[in-house]
């Protein structure tokens, strides 16, 4: 019983992210594996897809991220070609898969570099995006962050 009240809870946080009617992005529930429990939001297993891009420097299209809990992509600069600070974050997201997620950058890209798209779970349950602090990368079936890179192009 306790398992399908937990259920129908992450499935109304669903509809309720849902409302939003941005036809960029589109998401599919989670199943019951993936729903929240009393020791806290899942953390895993996360996925999330990333191509190659043109940008006008602004905002990156992120193909698909699978959560386990409501949350965000934050997008890393590159550092030493690897992930660096944060430079842009996605709005809260539904747990389930999300596909062509727009997110703006905090500021334009000033040339061609990589970018690292990372899986964020809302941790508190607040619906801000608070990293560093309680919100905390999502980790891939392996136990891996859920974390890619692709070169975005300025032109």
């Amino acid at each position: 019983m306790r398992r399908a009240a937990t259920l129908l809870m992450a499935l109304a946080l669903v509809a309720a992210a849902c409302g939003d009617d941005d036809a960029s992005t589109t998401t599919q529930a989670p199943d019951s594996t993936q729903a929240t429990s009393d020791a806290g939001p899942a953390m895993g297993p996360a996925e999330i897809t990333f191509e190659a891009q043109d940008s006008d420097g602004t905002t990156i299209t992120v193909a698909s991220i699978t959560l386990p809990s409501p949350g965000y992509i934050a997008v890393h600069g590159n550092l030493d070609g690897g992930p660096g600070p944060v430079v842009g974050h996605s709005d809260l997201l539904p747990a389930g898969t999300s596909t062509n997620v727009v997110v703006t950058l905090d500021e334009p890209l000033a040339a061609t570099d990589m970018l690292f798209p990372m899986a964020h779970i809302d941790v508190n349950g607040n619906g801000e995006y608070e990293f560093p602090g309680e919100d905390s990368p999502a980790r891939t079936a392996d136990g891996s962050v859920a974390v890619t890179g692709a070169l975005v192009t300025i032109g």
